[in-house]
């Protein structure tokens, strides 16, 4: 199952031909998956959610930037060979301990038995395109062993609730890419990043290229934590 955004460690790489004469090269659509050994955000990090709310009369509770509920991501248009859409069930892990859990499938209606994960998103940093700045975010996926990410942006602005991401490519830095020589077709290429300076160099560079797409919320929810469950690493079938 490929990988838009957490669905299997898998490349994606489809190609469009370029507008111009037959001598021009093709576009090539890329998403390499994105991993580093340990977590490069935490609690420290001022724009990491969801995280514990602070006030005089708050007991325990957890706030979030990223609307919970039904996610879409949708592939960009352009991309004359896309990867399916993909549905993500984003929702709160508690009220003590704070995490975004998250299941995946290829259709909504299978999402109770989709895929599970637990994580984070931080916004790391501002970048230009077109004369415009935008935020630069991540989705930052898993703990043990390190977390792997999604490149995100959006056009920034008030600090409403986030209902959309555009979702940012992934062409890998040669110097960065990691790969097997010989496993016949089981693909093993992954991007291997441990800074956040780099990560976030990577992102700008990556918010230059046409977007992979879009990561639209369909239908908030507001519920319950639902720390019944499991991690990953807890159930085997995942």
């Amino acid at each position: 199952m490929l990988r838009p955004l957490g669905l299997a460690a898998l490349l994606l790489l489809s190609a469009v031909p370029a507008v111009g004469g037959e001598d021009e090269k093709v576009y090539e659509w890329e998403y390499t998956l994105i991993h580093s050994d340990l977590p490069l955000y935490d609690f420290e990090w001022d724009d990491f959610w969801p995280r514990g709310m602070v006030g005089e009369d708050i007991i325990a509770g957890c706030e979030t930037r990223v609307a919970f509920g039904d996610l879409q991501f949708t592939p960009n248009p352009a991309d004359q060979f896309p990867h399916d859409p993909v549905w993500y069930h984003l929702s709160s892990y508690g009220a003590f301990h704070c995490a975004t859990n998250i299941r995946t499938a290829p259709k909504r209606d299978e999402l109770d038995e989709g895929p599970f994960s637990r994580g984070f998103f931080a916004r790391i940093g501002e970048g230009r395109r077109d004369g415009r700045t935008f935020e630069i975010w991540v989705l930052q996926q898993g703990m043990i062993p390190g977390s792997e990410y999604t490149l995100l942006a959006r056009n920034g602005g008030k600090d409403d609730l986030i209902r959309s991401f555009r979702v940012l490519q992934s062409r890998c830095p040669k110097s960065n890419l990691l790969k097997a020589r010989n496993l016949d077709v089981w693909q093993t290429r992954y991007c291997k990043i441990n800074d956040r300076h780099q990560l976030l160099r990577f992102a700008r560079r990556m918010l230059r290229e046409p977007d992979y797409g879009t990561l639209e919320l369909i239908e908030g929810v507001e519920e319950g934590p639902e720390t019944e469950a499991p991690d990953p690493i807890d159930n085997p079938k995942n």
